[in-house]
């Protein structure tokens, strides 16, 4: 199985909600990745460690003696948002099990969208990429999961090309979500503006992207703080790692950005 399939996510990823389905589900979850602890090992190992005041980014790694495996980014995300809504739910002092009321954390009203292809020019401002984003964290999962089928039928070349470059196990996943919401932000603010992007383009692009600070400014102080956050909950992304996912967001930037046609 391909390495690029692996990878651990971060608290911050905004494609990750958590919501625990119960044990039944948590446990066939596990077995699938490779975990040898079931569901009632980890409700165990979470109420200890909620006791002893220990925080979920060093538990949830221990689950996996081995980097855990995944045949699909959506595997990953399914497993990681039981992980952290069983979190919650204990925390919150309920139930493990699936008849438990869900815990949904409160969030506050996303910022408003504007109108899809408002944005003159071609780089995606500050506020877009900000309201995006948390509308995304905000959007039920099967919405999310709508966008992310519309990404993959819209931009087949781009799809393609995240399937196949070579990314480390421990930012594989980032690289996926990272990518899939830059074309969410640069979907909104051009519209019918933005073309697909093309393989040979990705291709070209990818031997010396531009940096991103350059073609992309807001997009690059995102995945910076994205990329930092990574960095300090992941011991086995490093600056080697870091450099290059920062390569392959440079070269989704670099090819959205050239995708933008001129209006009419």
């Amino acid at each position: 199985m391909s390495g690029r399939r692996r990878g651990k996510p971060d608290d911050a990823t905004p494609g990750i909600v958590p919501a625990y389905e119960g044990p039944e589900v948590l446990e066939a979850l596990l077995r699938k990745a490779g975990s040898p602890s079931g569901a009632d090992d980890v409700i165990a190992t979470f109420q200890r460690a909620q006791a002893a005041g220990e925080p979920r980014s060093a538990v949830i790694p221990a689950l996996f003696p081995d980097e855990p495996r995944f045949a699909t980014p959506e595997d990953a995300r399914r497993l990681y948002s039981n992980l952290f809504g069983l979190w919650a739910r204990l925390a919150a002092g309920l139930g493990a099990h699936d008849d438990a009321p869900e815990v949904v954390p409160e969030a506050s009203e996303p910022p408003p969208l504007p109108e899809r292809g408002a944005i003159s020019g071609s780089i995606v401002p500050a506020d877009l990429v900000e309201a995006i984003w948390k509308n995304l964290a905000a959007a039920p999962p099967r919405e999310v999961q709508r966008q992310r089928d519309r990404f993959t039928n819209v931009q087949p070349d781009l799809a393609a090309w995240l399937d196949v470059v070579a990314l480390p196990d421990s930012g594989a996943l980032a690289t996926q979500d990272l990518a899939f919401e830059a074309w969410a932000m640069f979907d909104h603010a051009f519209g019918e503006r933005l073309g697909g992007v093309e393989w040979r383009t990705l291709t070209t692009l990818e031997k010396e992207p531009p940096p991103l600070e350059e073609t992309q400014p807001p997009l690059a102080a995102y995945a910076a703080e994205q990329l930092d956050v990574l960095e300090g909950e992941d011991p086995a992304f490093g600056e080697a790692e870091r450099a290059q996912v920062e390569r392959a967001i440079a070269t989704v930037g670099a090819a959205l950005t050239e995708a933008v046609r001129e209006p009419s």
